[in-house]
């Protein structure tokens, strides 16, 4: 195919993946006096039949100042909720935390992902679509510095953080000699500056990443199915990883693959 059919059925397969993800995604506050919070983290809802987790980072957790109180958002516009259990982690290289959280209200958008999505280990073909919906934390362009007064918080009592859905690919050829990158463990997946939104537009500048960390990765195996002849759908997607890092040079998301995730955090994942 062309680039322009590339480029639409990339805009297609984003747009799937954002309608079909969204309901399972949550921002992560911090709050250090009543009533006020600031963005902080991203994170993912994973659940059975009996137990419910919040998925993230384990340094949204380590990172809080001491006496912080972080939060999730089971209903989209209403009050976010206090995390009060403690947290599971598994500290980096994996860079992962399942925190036990109340069942999802019955009248939320919010519903959790079943065991049944996770894979097993991180296979993506080569040039497969991957897939994150994160919430960056600073009004900053990719590569801005960071500056606390462009962290977003709570304005009028209210905390809103716009969603990120991200369609990428993870880097082809050479591997990433950077200290914080381990190549059995972790992926890289281009970042760039800017992208397109959707097929035939300008590019955009992204964000800064800084507030993504703890989003979940999805193989969206579209690629996969293309070459199998085979129809796609979102629901043949799986999870395959959990963000937790960026970096600038080469503008790269490193996430932990799902195998060692499984390995090092064992009751969300068993």
């Amino acid at each position: 195919m062309n680039s322009e059919e590339w480029e639409q059925r990339c805009t297609d397969v984003k747009n799937e993946m954002m309608a079909h993800v969204s309901s399972f995604v949550t921002p992560i506050s911090m709050s250090e006096e009543q009533g006020f919070g600031v963005a902080w983290g991203s994170g993912g809802y994973l659940g059975d039949e009996e137990n419910s987790w919040l998925i993230t980072a384990s340094h949204v957790f380590s990172d809080a100042p001491n006496g912080a109180v972080l939060a999730h958002l089971p209903r989209p516009g209403e009050e976010y909720v206090a995390i009060n259990a403690h947290p599971d982690l598994a500290r980096w290289l994996v860079d992962v935390a399942a925190v036990r959280v109340a069942r999802l209200p019955l009248n939320s958008e919010k519903k959790f992902i079943p065991k049944n999505r996770l894979a097993q280990r991180y296979s993506a073909v080569e040039s497969e679509l991957l897939f994150w919906i994160g919430f960056p934390g600073f009004n900053l362009a990719r590569h801005d510095p960071l500056v606390a007064d462009k962290r977003r918080g709570s304005m009028f009592g209210e905390l809103q953080l716009p969603a990120l859905g991200m369609l990428s690919q993870s880097v082809q050829g050479d591997e990433l000699t950077h200290q914080a990158f381990d190549q059995n463990k972790h992926i890289e997946i281009m970042y760039p500056n800017a992208a397109k939104k959707a097929a035939g537009e300008p590019e955009v500048s992204l964000p800064n990443a800084k507030g993504m960390s703890g989003s979940i990765l999805w193989n969206t195996r579209y690629v996969e199915m293309q070459r199998a002849k085979r129809n796609w759908s979102p629901l043949d997607s799986v999870v395959c990883g959990v963000v937790w890092g960026a970096l600038d040079d080469p503008e790269v998301i490193l996430a932990t693959r799902i195998e060692y995730i499984r390995e090092s955090i064992k009751s969300p994942f068993s």
